[in-house]
């Protein structure tokens, strides 16, 4: 990926005036907590209320114009709802496939445009597996929500925002914590940092219950293994037999940290009581991690990737009910 950083550089161009160039928050307390200079990059703030739009958005005006005909996709939400906003924003008509775990507040919000939407299976795998042959089927453009070069592109334009912010305040970026799916956020980012700042730490962050990137890199192949229910379900789920983030996760990432549920929900409600911050469990993930081995980044300059604020409201009032 030697042209990675002028792809970066073009997405960057592309997606100027349409989302936004969320804030890079200093989390004072936390920082004191851990022994950090802790930077919290808000992505809940993105339009779509998670970093999705950035690739829905690029993947889509890439299009030619004979694959604007129908395009379809997949999701656990967040890329559907990103999907669907981006397809009202450039005239595309689309078809969102979801497996049947998808939470029904998610749901909501990706029907507020006018898609085709088709549940499938029960995991994300299977629902990609469907939506693939309907495309095909059909004639219609797929567009995964990780697979994808454009993807991981389009998600590295987040750290090079990132490095900016910190510069204009005379920082650098020692680690930074990325949530994990399928692997498109932080194989955008990973493949960012390798080439601009190489002594940086790239360290993915997923939930134990639904941990296959971290378990198929650790084994040295994509494991078709079971996802248990987990708060992070924006994460949740297997990953495609072949996918293009599988190698930059294996390679360019340099850690994974596994968190619980109980960790997870702790992390939610620290960001909702230190700062007013309600997200979703996978926008949590980097602040659970960071709070189970803050040894690991004492006195060091790090950025925590919150992706996403699409939590169902009524998740959040039990937790905070305890």
């Amino acid at each position: 990926m030697t042209d990675f950083v002028a792809s970066t550089d073009q997405a960057a161009q592309t997606l100027a005036g349409v989302i936004r160039d969320t804030p890079l928050t200093p989390a004072i307390e936390l920082g004191r907590e851990v022994g950090a200079r802790v930077f919290m990059k808000q992505e809940n703030l993105q339009l779509t209320n998670c970093c999705k739009a950035r690739s829905a958005y690029y993947m889509l005006s890439s299009l030619a114009p004979e694959q604007r005909r129908h395009v379809v996709t997949v999701s656990t939400g967040n890329n559907g709802i990103s999907m669907s906003w981006a397809m009202h924003e450039l005239g595309i008509p689309g078809t969102v496939f979801l497996p049947s775990s998808v939470r029904a507040h998610k749901v909501e919000v990706i029907r507020q445009h006018p898609v085709e939407v088709i549940f499938s299976g029960d995991d994300i795998v299977e629902a990609e597996v469907t939506a693939r042959a309907f495309a095909a089927e059909h004639g219609a453009t797929f567009r995964s929500p990780y697979n994808e070069y454009d993807a991981m592109v389009a998600q590295a334009t987040i750290v090079r925002e990132v490095l900016a912010q910190l510069e204009a305040v005379g920082e650098r970026l020692d680690a930074i914590l990325v949530p994990v799916g399928g692997g498109g956020l932080i194989g955008g980012i990973a493949s960012y940092l390798r080439q601009v700042a190489p002594s940086c730490r790239v360290i993915g962050v997923q939930p134990e219950h639904s941990a296959i990137m971290a378990l198929s890199v650790r084994a040295g192949e994509i494991l078709d293994i079971p996802s248990l229910p987990t708060l992070s379900d924006a994460t949740a789920g297997g990953v495609e037999q072949g996918a293009v983030t599988f190698p930059v996760c294996r390679d360019a990432v340099d850690d994974y940290i596994l968190v619980s549920e109980a960790e997870i929900a702790d992390a939610m409600l620290l960001l909702d009581a230190q700062h007013g911050i309600a997200v979703e469990g996978s926008g949590a993930l980097a602040v659970a991690a960071l709070r189970q081995c803050p040894e690991q980044f004492k006195g060091k300059t790090v950025a925590l990737l919150l992706c996403g604020a699409n939590v169902d409201p009524s998740l959040l009032a039990r937790l905070r009910d305890g």
